[in-house]
C-alpha cells in the first residue's frame, strides 16, 4: 500500500520499495525494500512536515 502526505512545506510519499519527499524544487529519494522500514521513516517526516507548517520549526 502507498501513502502520501502533502501540506504547503512539502510532500512525502511511498512508492514500491521507495520513500520520495519534495521540499520546494528538491527532491530527496530513499530505496528501503522493508514495508516497516519505508512505513517508519514516511511516518517520520510527514509528522515533521506537520510540526513545520504548524509551528514553524521542528518540534524533536
Amino acid at each position: 500500500m502507498n501513502y502520501q502526505y502533502k501540506n504547503s512545506i512539502g510532500e512525502v510519499q511511498t512508492a514500491t520499495g521507495f520513500v520520495l519527499l519534495r521540499l520546494d524544487s528538491a527532491v530527496k529519494i530513499w530505496r528501503i525494500n522493508d514495508n516497516i522500514r519505508r512505513l517508519h521513516i514516511y511516518q517520520m517526516i510527514a509528522l515533521d512536515l506537520m510540526d513545520l507548517e504548524d509551528y514553524g520549526g521542528l518540534l524533536i
